[in-house]
């Protein structure tokens, strides 16, 4: 019901939701199972697309925390919310944290999934946006003759 709601952009909805899956889950599976960790990446995520960034990283941070604890954080899930967690600080102008966590997300993805998985790639881009964004242009050229990724075409 979550996923409908949230296509829809009815957050509210979403967020009660998630909480109904939340509380069963913890109940039946606990804290830190991975698929109770999956629905507070979620309710991280809904807290991120509504501008609510501090929030949203207080979740991230709490399912970070259980994925460390369940799985690893070179696990792919705990990969994924360093991620989240870097997109987030981008939204709210911390780029220097952004950078970090960008960093984090990049060195355990190619660890784990090796550099042409699509997560991966998904963070090598970001980061290069995030370079070009603040200006770093050695850097993100840097990136791009690293991983081989093009350059934006103007067409």
């Amino acid at each position: 019901m979550a996923s409908v709601f949230k296509r829809q952009g009815q957050y509210e909805k979403v967020l009660e939701w998630y909480g109904r899956a939340l509380a069963g889950q913890e109940k039946a599976l606990g804290e830190d199972h991975p698929d109770t960790l999956t629905t507070v990446h979620g309710m991280a995520s809904v807290f991120k697309q509504q501008g609510q960034y501090d929030k949203a990283l207080e979740w991230y941070r709490r399912a970070l925390t259980g994925y460390d604890k369940a799985l690893g954080l070179h696990h792919p899930y705990a990969l994924t919310t360093i991620h989240s967690m870097a997109a987030t600080f981008t939204k709210q102008e911390q780029y220097d944290k952004a950078l970090d966590w960008y960093g984090r997300a990049l060195v355990g993805r190619e660890k784990a999934l090796g550099v042409d998985h699509p997560s991966t790639q998904d963070t090598i881009r970001s980061l290069i946006d995030l370079h070009e964004t603040t200006g770093q242009t050695k850097q993100a050229r840097n990136l791009r003759t690293r991983f081989r990724v093009p350059t934006h075409s103007s067409n």
